[in-house]
């Protein structure tokens, strides 16, 4: 039986599409598992224009921020259309054929998702007959809509793997270790610290954690997640792991619930924080305050017969005629001053570096700190002239009496001993505004400019021939500094070797007692 005129030519339409049909969808497959845009574009380019009949066409990706088409460059600027082209194109329902800037008769076919601009195919059509378009223009938009769907999602797995890359480098740079773990307990991702602490390689990844983990860690995980399920939260816990290399690493173990953008649980992420140097930091603070107290109990216990010792001596200098054994106790007694001094220095500093140093402070003049100590053997010399100068309009203000009397003894001892030439000694003080100002200087031997940053450094002493035979513990300067800033002030020195040192004190002038050493008065 022969077939209808009208169905055998409906079969031969069919057999001459389908090559057609069969060139769009391996274009349209090609796309979709493309992972280059520039291929994308390019195929999208070479197969439009041979749609169309069409000499040239060029893609234009728009920015997935704004939208805007980038500016074109030399080579496809006849092909860029101008941005109401671009409007009217997304806005319209077909391609909008009108000339460009640039006079070139251009057809703009939009590339969208859903409301995305993913940018257009720019296609030159000059020349081109008006019923080609029209007999053409439907499998140009069977290949718009798959080029860019691919085109969002290459875009979306370059915006993923760039920001999984951005996520590796901030986990990396955490010093913790970070282990993420899915809700069947594997491995999903962990950073390098983690990788370092636990000696784990990077294809631990989709393992069990108790598969890799030492088994001392596994049981503490174990406890965190059973205890996280059953309270929604675990307290952190502290274990010990041993390194291949012998070395003992102690961790904290916290744990938290990973959850995606609806709530609902992923997992867990643990965090392993080392421990070891905040244990060693501790046991080094342990130390630092057991020397402290043993400083000030060893001195408190030396103080008490020292202090005997120089009262029976003093007695004996009174009942005792003879001129040789006066010499004996004479020295027996500036000997037990210096220990005094020395014991009293250790018991400052002591009390500095524990905070425990106890200010008591009354309204007085100042220059009785000075006054008063002129007498003590630590500030005479008979190869010095100490100079005063004394304002006469220095007020009575809040400080606390024994411990100046301390910073000038300190300061005055010092420009003496390091002096051992003999000279002048100044001290100056007068108001400044609405602070005290004290200057002690001296022509000694002065210090190198490179010492200088470490004078208030306990025990430190500038190490030289010249001062190797100097007495000295290298406390007295933290003493100093202490007290000035118990008082609210600051301390600072300029000194200039051979030509000798000057120290300078800014206190402010307060009627009331400082509540803190914070900053004075400018």
């Amino acid at each position: 039986m022969e077939r209808p005129q009208s169905d055998t030519g409906l079969i031969r339409a069919i057999e001459t599409a389908s090559p057609e049909l069969r060139d769009l969808r391996d274009l349209a497959r090609k796309m979709l598992l493309s992972r280059d845009p520039k291929e994308i574009c390019r195929l999208l380019g070479d197969s439009i224009p041979r749609l169309l009949k069409a000499p040239r066409a060029a893609v234009f990706l728009a920015d997935p921020a704004s939208g805007a088409l980038p500016p074109p460059s030399d080579a496809d600027a006849a092909l860029h259309p101008d941005k109401e082209i671009v409007d009217f194109a997304f806005q319209g329902g077909r391609p909008p054929v009108l000339p460009n800037s640039a006079g070139t008769l251009l057809i703009v076919f939009p590339l969208r998702v859903q409301n995305q601009r993913v940018g257009v195919v720019s296609v030159d059509i000059t020349g081109v007959a008006e019923e080609v378009l029209r007999a053409n223009l439907d499998p140009v938009d069977a290949l718009l809509d798959p080029g860019a769907v691919a085109l969002v999602n290459v875009q979306t797995m370059h915006r993923s793997v760039g920001e999984s890359a951005i996520l590796s480098n901030i986990l990396d740079s955490i010093p913790n270790g970070i282990v993420t773990i899915d809700n069947d307990r594997r491995i999903t991702r962990l950073n390098r610290n983690a990788m370092a602490m636990l000696e784990l390689a990077p294809d631990c990844v989709g393992s069990a954690y108790q598969e890799v983990f030492p088994p001392k860690i596994t049981e503490a995980l174990d406890d965190l997640i059973r205890e996280t399920a059953e309270m929604g939260f675990a307290m952190e816990k502290v274990i010990s792991h041993k390194l291949a290399q012998g070395s003992e690493l102690h961790f904290a173990l916290s744990m938290s619930v990973l959850c995606d953008e609806n709530y609902s649980p992923l997992g867990m992420i643990v965090v392993f924080r080392d421990m070891t140097a905040t244990r060693e930091l501790d046991r080094l603070r342990r130390l630092d305050t057991m020397k402290s107290e043993f400083v000030a109990n060893v001195s408190h216990e030396l103080k008490t017969p020292l202090t005997s010792i120089k009262a029976y001596t003093e007695a004996l200098l009174d009942m005792v005629e003879e001129e040789q054994m006066k010499q004996f106790l004479k020295v027996i007694d500036e000997e037990s001053d210096r220990l005094l001094f020395l014991i009293n220095d250790l018991l400052n500093v002591s009390r500095i570096q524990s905070g425990k140093m106890k200010m008591h402070f009354e309204l007085c003049d100042p220059r009785q700190a000075v006054t008063e100590v002129l007498n003590i053997s630590k500030v005479q010399s008979a190869m010095h002239q100490i100079h005063l100068e004394l304002a006469e309009d220095v007020p009575a203000m809040m400080v606390d009496l024994d411990k100046m009397k301390e910073v000038m003894i300190n300061l005055l001892s010092n420009a003496i001993k390091y002096s051992p030439n003999g000279g002048g000694v100044w001290v100056r003080m007068r108001r400044e505004e609405a602070n005290l100002r004290i200057e002690v200087q001296d022509e000694g031997m002065g210090i190198p400019r490179e010492n200088l940053p470490k004078l208030f450094q306990a025990f430190y002493r500038v190490d030289s021939s010249l001062t190797s035979e100097i007495p000295g513990t290298g406390l007295g300067l933290v003493i100093v500094k202490a007290i000035v800033e118990h008082h609210g002030g600051r301390i600072w020195l300029d000194s200039e070797p051979g030509k000798g040192t000057t120290f300078f004190i800014l206190i402010p002038v307060r009627r009331e007692a400082p509540q803190q050493p914070a900053g004075f008065a400018e």
